[in-house]
């Protein structure tokens, strides 16, 4: 992506607060890859999640660099860390967010212990390598370094830390927010996860700035029917019903509908795509009213233009022979910005149409999306022009959730953003098996990130 030598000198215009000295091509720094390979091996797997196993990591190299910090248990075993650089106050805080939980790991399917951190050929492999512990290992770099340089910002610059993103984040960033609002009042803006870049051959062609997200509606369907005995069927048992529910709901397909953050995002990636899917994408506001177009694209481009609905979990009778009382199936919907959940909740009660079954909402956000016409947009902007001119930057919308909404409903800009050069093979080990990141690939991320925060508080 970016040879770690070109980030030294650059965009330091500003006498009074030159670049911070970054690693070089000769005598690369190999501090943070340690922190890393070790940060790989905290078992945080969510569920139960133990994110004070990472908030006990965190906290150790704090402590060392005399870096003042605070831990928040939200509940057994959980906890959240903060830790803040006072700035002049010329300027409002910038927090750099990053949650310590990852998702489960089936060690039967990778080639690798999940939790090794182990360097193979090249790439660190780990559950987080990619979500995010790479990121959070970047934001802490930043940190340290600009702590270390004992440079008074313009700004405080805030690392939080925070449990149970992959679920929700009610006892991470939701948490946080309503017990310790005091910490983060006053913040302007907030980097974290949800940037959606393209790279071939370890080179940036296309860094996407996530500005908003779809809004998740997860729900819980319960059947319920006649019980009985496995050995005399019964044709209205709640498994049963709950199998003709989700049938209906499997085949069903949520009307195209483009917004114009989606809109745009396209625009900036078609010169990048493919020969068959670039016109489709320069032309998308005409596309997406032809629906053998759409299925042209990708699936994430496609679920970028609906409302979509993953069956993701079922639960019945314990024992083969048992026709249980109740049946239950979780649902993984993902609504666009802008899409009523009350609505699109009546439209699958109509399709469903079965007194026997009830729909639960078990977690909705509400919208949100920050402006990209901001000092940290145009700083980030700015650093990937001198030191990645090749690369297309542009807004983009993420198909999953981070914990960004929070904040953005406190009126906090808050932005996606990644520094790091992973190609798509790689992108999809992401929530998958044998789920890594390259070497120099981490290496140059980490010095990209020191570089943008450095500008963004000065």
């Amino acid at each position: 992506m970016i040879a770690p030598w070109l980030l030294l000198g650059i965009l330091s215009s500003s006498s009074a607060f030159p670049s911070l000295p970054l690693q070089t091509a000769t005598a690369p720094e190999t501090e943070p890859l340690g922190w890393f390979q070790e940060y790989l091996r905290v078992d945080t797997t969510n569920p139960p999640g133990h994110e004070e196993r990472a908030t006990l990591f965190l906290a150790r190299i704090f402590e060392k660099e005399g870096i003042r910090y605070r831990t928040f248990p939200s509940a057994p075993g959980r906890s959240n860390i903060y830790a803040r650089i006072e700035g002049s106050g010329h300027r409002r805080p910038l927090i750099l967010l990053n949650h310590l939980d990852v998702v489960p790991a089936d060690v039967e399917f990778w080639t690798t212990e999940p939790f090794s951190g182990k360097i193979d050929r090249g790439f660190v492999y780990g559950r987080g390598a990619l979500d995010m512990k790479s990121l959070a290992i970047a934001q802490l770099a930043a940190f340290v370094r600009l702590h270390r340089s004992r440079i008074k910002p313009a700004r405080d610059l805030i690392f939080l830390g925070t449990a149970d993103e992959e679920a929700g984040g009610l006892a991470g960033a939701g948490w946080f927010i309503r017990h310790h609002p005091d910490l983060i009042r006053g913040a302007e803006f907030l980097l974290t996860e949800g940037g959606s870049n393209l790279a071939t051959d370890g080179r940036l062609q296309f860094v996407g700035i996530e500005v908003t997200q779809k809004v998740p509606c997860w729900l819980r369907i319960e059947a319920t029917g006649q019980p009985g005995h496995g050995s005399v069927p019964r044709q209205d048992s709640a498994v049963n019903r709950l199998i003709r529910a989700l049938e209906r709901l499997r085949v069903y397909r949520e009307p195209y509908r483009l917004v114009p953050a989606v809109e745009r995002y396209f625009h900036a990636l078609a010169p990048l795509e493919s020969p068959d899917r670039a016109p489709i994408l320069q032309r998308i506001e005409e596309a997406v009213k032809d629906p053998e177009s759409v299925r042209k694209l990708s699936p994430q481009m496609q679920a970028l233009l609906q409302n979509t609905i993953s069956i993701t979990g079922l639960r019945a009778s314990d024992k083969i022979n048992v026709i249980a009382p109740r049946a239950v199936a979780e649902v993984d919907c993902r609504l666009l910005p802008g899409e009523d959940p009350a609505r699109f909740l009546s439209r699958l009660e109509k399709l469903i149409d079965d007194p026997g079954i009830t729909l639960e909402r078990v977690l909705a956000f509400s919208p949100a999306q920050s402006t990209d016409e901001t000092e940290l947009y145009e700083r980030i902007r700015t650093v990937l022009r001198q030191l990645a001119p090749s690369a297309v930057l542009a807004s983009s919308v993420s198909t999953g959730f981070t914990d960004s909404h929070y904040f953005r409903d406190l009126g906090i800009a808050c932005y996606g953003f990644s520094p790091f050069a992973v190609d798509r093979d790689d992108q999809a080990r992401v929530h998958g098996n044998d789920e890594r990141i390259s070497v120099k690939g981490f290496l140059d991320g980490v010095a990209l990130y020191q570089e943008v925060i450095l500008q963004a508080v000065r």
